[in-house]
């Protein structure tokens, strides 16, 4: 028994390639790269035996283009996985290659949607919505180079100097000083006399637990202090989020984030996901190719403020979730036995039976 490798039966159990992404969407511009999508049948022996397993094939040396084995492409297009059920409804001329199986899915793609796609496609939008209100965030209110430090999150619980102690600045209290650590997040601060050597906190500002000296000789603290935890950590978090994202973020995103305060091409998809949905649960087609490309384009070129792509998401989200996924017509879900069916066909069709 020959056991053909994953490209071996690409070849010859091919479905269909077809034009994915911007090309698919007809929002491309001259420099937007070939996506290329497609599915394709395992032998008998990768569906019978547990040793051998394909779900998809990615060619290293064309890094945007992809092929789903069928089994795992329609247990995702059950799911109503937005790029997966677009593989059904691309506008013919944007099929590369075809076959009769492939041809025999198009064919009852109707039956393959449901309701679901309320929650798949908004969701694939909502995703994007969170990451755009995040990097706003960001890009409006941006971290400084240096990281949060122990001494910015200490504050004074009580003073025993004389006269009303208001405000404290542990800065001013470096030398001299020493802290006893009292349980919990709350230290004594003593001056030491003779204090040479004996600091309050480090060059990077991380506080000195002084644990060598016994407290009977130091006399009274000049006060409680107390060191807030939780907001350094949370201060530390953010700060190396903050940077990350500057440091691994997309060139090209990041002048559209720049100039416009928000990704403007994320907001692009987002608003295509929001209408693709709509168009789904009123009329139940999708629309890969879109009608609407040269508005998305000039969404991507920054013809809405920040301000009105987040109300207009938010109003669309909730018509979606609530009014349109109420009133379609379309089932609640697939019927996976009609799934099951359709699959052992086409899988027929490409072994030659």
């Amino acid at each position: 028994m020959k056991v053909r490798q994953p490209r071996e039966m690409l070849e010859d159990q091919l479905l269909v390639t077809h034009l994915a992404g911007s090309k698919a969407y007809g929002t491309n511009l001259p420099t937007s790269d070939t996506d290329i999508r497609g599915i394709f049948v395992a032998d008998e022996l990768y569906h019978r035996s547990p040793w051998y397993t394909v779900n998809e094939i990615e060619i290293p040396e064309d890094e945007d283009t992809k092929y789903y084995e069928l089994s795992k492409f329609l247990k995702l297009l059950v799911d109503q996985n937005p790029n997966i059920v677009e593989s059904l409804w691309v506008d013919e001329e944007d099929i590369l290659t075809t076959s009769p199986g492939y041809e025999l899915l198009r064919a009852n793609r109707e039956q393959l949607l449901s309701s679901k796609v309320a929650f798949t496609f908004s969701g694939y939008a909502v995703s994007q919505l969170k990451r755009i209100k995040g990097h706003n965030k960001w890009i409006n209110n941006p971290q400084p180079e240096q990281a949060p430090q122990m001494i910015d999150y200490v504050t004074m619980v009580q003073s025993f100097a004389e006269g009303k102690e208001l405000k404290f600045d542990i800065t001013t209290e470096r030398d001299a000083t020493i802290l006893i650590h009292y349980g919990s997040d709350i230290y004594g601060m003593y001056h030491v006399e003779d204090g040479k050597g004996y600091r309050a906190y480090d060059d990077i500002g991380a506080l000195i637990v002084n644990r060598d000296v016994e407290t009977h000789t130091l006399g009274n603290p000049i006060r409680l202090i107390k060191f807030n935890r939780e907001e350094y950590k949370l201060a530390k978090e953010k700060h190396k989020q903050y940077w990350d994202w500057k440091k691994n973020r997309n060139q090209s995103r990041s002048v559209l984030e720049e100039k416009f305060g928000y990704d403007t091409k994320h907001a692009m998809h987002l608003v295509r996901l929001l209408r693709m949905a709509e168009e789904v649960l009123q009329e139940g087609i999708v629309r890969v190719k879109r009608p609407d490309a040269q508005e998305l384009l000039a969404i991507r070129d920054g013809a809405w403020t920040y301000e009105e792509l987040v109300e207009y998401a938010e109003g669309v989200d909730n018509r979606i979730r609530g009014e349109l996924y109420k009133n379609t017509k379309l089932r609640k879900s697939v019927d996976v036995k009609f799934a099951s069916k359709l699959l052992m066909d086409v899988q027929e069709l490409a072994w030659g039976k």
